[in-house]
């Protein structure tokens, strides 16, 4: 039986609903059922969410408002998305309870780790000395810069690799880890580009994209087909 996996949309200021379609595709192709999440009023209606799906994906998107983890807004800090960052906050207490496998993607390692009380760089070229860009600009499925995966983490022991090509699409970042996230890697600057819990049965997230790489790169695939693996559990 295929694994039902519950990715949340974004929301516009219409309140409509959309997935990017590498989203679903990297889950279709690992074995998984996608079914998509949109804005509800009700925030009850996703306890049936949560009860119905084997495993939950929070996608990439605009920026997470600052007040979430009690700082005033930067003039550097994009649109934010109140209604979606209603919709990512109310899904992820939710998720974290059920104990179900929980994958983020950019903006969704982002959400994980201040719900967990952590907090993020509102814009790292003016917050972060660096010399690599992380916001490239040439193409959605091209590389963009390497990440330094550490020993000892799941990550290590899914890829096999200490280093791997990654792209980049987001300006935002880590600062403060939420609580029980430990590091999987690291881009050479020093940014954290993925995740995982200690204190969670499994959630797995990436500060980039594997969705847009799943189709050229293996090791980007083995992500997805780790979560639907675990999703059968």
């Amino acid at each position: 039986m295929q694994p039902k996996i519950a990715i949340f949309a974004s929301v516009d200021a219409e309140r409509a609903a959309a997935v990017l379609h590498t989203y679903i595709h990297s889950i279709e192709e690992s074995g998984g059922l996608p079914i998509l999440i949109p804005y509800v009023k009700n925030k009850k209606l996703l306890d049936n969410v949560i009860a119905l799906c084997d495993g939950f994906l929070f996608t990439g998107g605009g920026d997470l408002d600052p007040t979430l983890f009690g700082e005033a807004l930067s003039p550097h800090c994009g649109k934010i998305e109140p209604l979606r960052d209603e919709l990512d906050f109310a899904a992820i207490s939710r998720t974290l309870v059920s104990g179900k496998p929980i994958l983020g993607i950019c903006r969704g390692i982002q959400v994980l780790n201040v719900a967990l009380g952590g907090t993020l760089y509102q814009d790292i070229p003016t917050e972060y000395k660096t010399e690599i860009c992380h916001s490239q600009t040439n193409g959605l499925h091209a590389h963009s810069h390497s990440v330094q995966i550490e020993k000892n983490t799941p990550l290590y022991s899914l890829l096999g690799v200490p280093k791997m090509p990654a792209n980049s699409f987001h300006h935002q970042a880590i600062k403060v880890l939420g609580q029980g996230l430990v590091p999987m890697a690291f881009a050479e600057d020093g940014i954290i580009e993925a995740v995982y819990s200690t204190e969670h049965p499994f959630i797995r997230a990436y500060q980039w994209h594997p969705e847009r790489l799943y189709d050229i790169d293996i090791h980007h695939k083995k992500i997805f087909d780790e979560f639907i693996q675990m999703c059968l559990k």
